[in-house]
């Protein structure tokens, strides 16, 4: 079987040599001749025929000359038309391309291959958090980096977006931190431009940083953010194992230490307020901690030091001691 298109291009080569264009003779037999597209059906006067679409690609030097010069590239199109030319066909068009080194073929052939690259992963939630908590411990705002480093990050993407992809993150803050911001919009404000600021990705664009509360069991003492051997913690465990419930509902990390939390403690039916400092009151009743009115007590956080300390801290506020 004859090779169809080498042997049109060796025929319009020979043309042009006939026509006494040598140069570009040479030129088309040393380039790269294929079908840029189906061919179409024309219809001329009375006759129908096949229109044929082809691609000649030549190396930079060649490409640079014909491009160069109008009449040069007419030439071998008209060499082209008169070798397609009978009385079933015709030259439709004929595109000059460039020959790609090392493929030896042009883009119009190549460019199905190249692959999109895959999109990075998106960051770790700690990674983003961790980012935007340094951004705000540059920018002088200690406390907000605290809230972000006791919080977890949740992220989804927009459906339906086009064009950049979108994502929308939530940030889990911890029920005291939660509380304080809804006291500070400036602080909020600027904990949803650091979370924004370093979720955001080439391939990934932020839509929306929302702040909500960390999720907790419903009656279960949920786990302090202080660490196992924190008197928060300590004290959390003793009263669970008395059946009561203790919940942070603030926190201030700006005094000495760093230490102070204020908890809720719902105890046989009964809610009471325990706030443990990092330095002892000044007024300690003889088991290390003071009873404020009623329903509130203060604790420095030295006096939970032991689990035997937490425990009997938690019978006195589930009931099960005198606190004279």
């Amino acid at each position: 079987m004859i090779a169809a298109l080498p042997a049109l291009k060796a025929a319009v080569a020979a043309l042009l040599e006939a026509r006494g264009e040598r140069a570009l003779s040479g030129l088309v037999a040393g380039a790269e001749l294929a079908l840029a597209a189906p061919a179409e059906r024309w219809t001329i006067g009375s006759r129908e025929v096949h229109a044929a679409r082809l691609a000649l690609a030549v190396d930079a030097p060649a490409f640079a000359a014909l491009t160069a010069d109008a009449a040069r590239l007419a030439a071998v199109k008209d060499a082209f038309a008169s070798a397609v030319r009978t009385p079933e066909t015709e030259l439709a068009d004929l595109s000059l391309v460039l020959r790609l080194p090392g493929a030896g073929r042009g883009w119009n052939q190549v460019y199905r291959e190249a692959a999109l690259p895959s999109a990075p992963e998106r960051p770790d939630p700690d990674a983003v958090l961790g980012g935007a908590a340094a951004l705000l411990e540059a920018s002088g705002d200690a406390l907000g980096a605290a809230m972000l480093r006791r919080a977890r990050l949740e992220a989804a993407p927009v459906p339906g977006s086009s064009g950049l992809a979108l994502v929308r993150l939530v940030v889990r803050l911890d029920p005291a931190d939660r509380a304080a911001l809804d006291r500070d919009g400036a602080r909020a404000e600027r904990l949803q431009r650091a979370v924004r600021s370093a979720g955001t990705r080439a391939a990934e664009a932020v839509a929306s940083v929302e702040l909500a509360t960390a999720l907790s069991p419903r009656c279960a003492a949920p786990a302090p953010p202080l660490g196992a051997a924190a008197p928060e913690a300590r004290l959390a465990r003793a009263l669970e194992a008395r059946g009561a419930v203790a919940v942070p509902i603030r926190r201030d990390d700006s005094g000495p230490g760093g230490a102070g939390v204020e908890l809720a403690v719902v105890t046989s039916g009964e809610l009471l307020r325990v706030r443990i400092t990092a330095a002892p009151g000044r007024e300690r009743g003889r088991r290390g901690f003071r009873a404020e009115e009623l329903r509130a007590i203060t604790v420095a956080a030295a006096d939970l030091a032991t689990p035997e300390q937490a425990g009997e801290l938690a019978a006195l506020l589930c009931g099960d001691v005198d606190p004279a």
